[in-house]
């Protein structure tokens, strides 16, 4: 009796030390941190690949969210959307000023400041978070005005004092356009650690509280034993962000109207027209009037026109070559940032490979039907009738009736009734030159030369 208590206490020991275990591992598994690395001014593309990798991060239960930013600032609008993303979500957000020598200037800094917890390899600075409305035509600084100024500096003293830094010290970011090194940041307390590398960081924040909260709530990090897991950039991210560069975009836009104009200055040589309004179509999403889902439409809508005129009109291959390149772009904006599942944040080559042959199998379609059927259609359109009345113009028949000057002709061994401009005896050769209901128009034909003339 004994000693099968002491088996089944040592059964119960054992499963206890076992679901233990495993209960460990499944947490040690549970502690995922995402990281997205990025480079580049903050535009809708940056707003749109950031905000998609925070859902991705909230929606597949990350135990932490980073962002590895090296950015020299950009547009206010993209910057709120994003920080109105972070205090929304359920995982902590963790601002990395990375690589080494990397900066975290102007809607940088805000971002920042937005965040749970900061980090910044060595090198790197931040801050220089002064608004201005843009360069003269000299290449001078236009300064923003006073009231602009005050409610910018207002902005990154809330963002600051609602995660528990120094509210003064981050409107200097703005008063003082004050710019920042890792050891500055820290002591002042706009970063928390300072790290060489992801792990590093991970390392340096382990049992560290974050500022602000998540859900209502402020916890402890523990991430000795996470691991991490990078969201790559898909070829849609790439091309968004190439476009949404300022210089690119307006450049695509410059472009693009010149194309346009020269395109009416001179018409018929077609060149300029699809060029501008590709580039112009680009300059469009790129500038943020549209969403790059709608751009993606707005481009294949602009492909399949080109094709309809490459059919209608004979340009040697011109209005193809436009249609292609915007029909393929479209596709791209519309359907390369996702995989099979449609979360957008894995895409293996084997979704790469079969999403461009389905991009190269239906552009052959579409140019094939569009182009080659479209082209076959109207030829035949304008081909002159083979049946019915239409079919008897400019045949040549012999009067079997005198036409005075109405009778009948007899035209490839059928007689029809037919009408002349004056008398033609029987056995006159004649062409048909008109079709009046059921009655020929003709006239006499007479041969000179090997020629037929109409006399």
């Amino acid at each position: 009796m004994n000693n099968a208590l002491r088996l089944a206490c040592l059964c119960a020991v054992a499963a206890l030390v076992t679901l233990a275990a495993v209960q460990g591992a499944a947490s040690a598994q549970d502690k995922t941190i995402y990281v997205l690395e990025i480079e580049g001014e903050v535009s809708k593309a940056t707003e749109t690949i950031i905000i998609r990798a925070i859902d991705t991060a909230n929606e597949e239960g990350a135990y932490a969210f980073i962002l590895a930013f090296n950015t020299p600032g950009g547009r206010t609008d993209s910057m709120f959307k994003i920080v109105e993303r972070m205090q929304t979500s359920s995982v902590p957000i963790l601002y990395f000023v990375y690589p080494k020598g990397a900066i975290s200037a102007s809607a940088g800094t805000y971002l920042a400041m937005a965040s749970n917890l900061v980090g910044m390899s060595p090198l790197t600075t931040i801050g220089a978070a002064e608004p201005i409305l843009g360069y003269d035509s000299t290449g001078a600084v236009i300064e923003a005005p006073e009231k602009i100024r005050e409610y910018y500096t207002a902005v990154m003293r809330s963002y600051a004092e609602d995660h528990g830094r120094d509210p003064a010290v981050a409107a200097r970011f703005v008063s003082e356009n004050l710019s920042l090194t890792p050891e500055e940041a820290l002591a002042l307390g706009m970063a928390d650690v300072t790290a060489d590398s992801y792990e590093a960081f991970v390392a340096a924040i382990d049992g560290m509280a974050f500022r602000g909260r998540v859900n209502g709530e402020t916890w402890t990090l523990e991430t000795s034993d996470a691991t991490l897991s990078f969201i790559p950039l898909t070829l849609r991210d790439r091309i968004i962000m190439a476009i949404a560069n300022p210089n690119i975009a307006y450049l695509l836009m410059t472009i693009g109207i010149l194309g346009i104009v020269f395109g009416f200055m001179s018409p018929g040589v077609g060149i300029p027209e699809v060029a501008g309004v590709v580039c112009l179509s680009l300059a469009i999403v790129a500038n943020g009037y549209v969403g790059f889902g709608y751009g993606g439409i707005i481009l294949i809508i602009i492909g399949f026109v080109f094709f309809a005129i490459e059919a209608m009109t004979p340009s040697f291959g011109l209005y193809t070559a436009g249609g292609v390149i915007s029909f393929i772009a479209g596709s791209l904006l519309l359907y390369s940032g996702t995989d099979g599942g449609g979360s957008g944040r894995f895409f293996s080559e084997e979704s790469i490979r079969m999403f461009w042959i389905n991009v190269a199998v239906m552009t052959i379609l579409v140019v094939g039907f569009l182009v080659i059927g479209l082209s076959a259609a109207l030829k035949l359109r304008r081909k002159p009738p083979t049946t019915g009345t239409e079919q008897m113009l400019h045949e040549k028949g012999v009067v079997e009736d005198d036409l005075n000057p109405s009778g009948t002709v007899l035209i490839r061994g059928e007689r029809w009734k037919a009408r002349a401009g004056g008398y033609l005896p029987r056995g006159t050769e004649v062409l048909v030159v008109q079709v009046d209901g059921l009655t020929l128009i003709v006239e006499e034909s007479t041969h000179k030369g090997g020629e037929t003339q109409h006399g």
